[in-house]
């Protein structure tokens, strides 16, 4: 598969093995496994290379993607921007 999914916290043994125990997160942040692995197939399957299981507002990666993307192409100059030159 050629893609992968976010999720804030999902109900694993993960959080017990790194010393953080479930029941000292909010209930309403943790995802059950179950939930992430359909929300995230589903997802892929309509074709989205990233999903966010939890994020209801899809147009927020939309946004975020567009701006890294513009932000990428503004780095490919040889030249410090006139902000970071001294005046003289």
């Amino acid at each position: 598969m050629d893609g992968f999914s976010l999720a804030a916290a999902t109900a694993t043994d993960i959080w017990d093995i790194g010393g953080v125990p479930l029941s000292q997160l909010d209930p309403a942040t943790v995802m059950t496994a179950d939930s992430l692995v359909d929300a995230a197939l589903s997802g892929f399957d309509q074709g989205e290379a990233i999903t966010l299981p939890s994020v209801e507002d899809g147009q927020l990666w939309a946004d975020y993607d567009a701006a890294r993307m513009k932000l990428m192409a503004a780095t490919q100059t040889g030249k410090p921007a006139s902000r970071y030159l001294s005046a003289k």
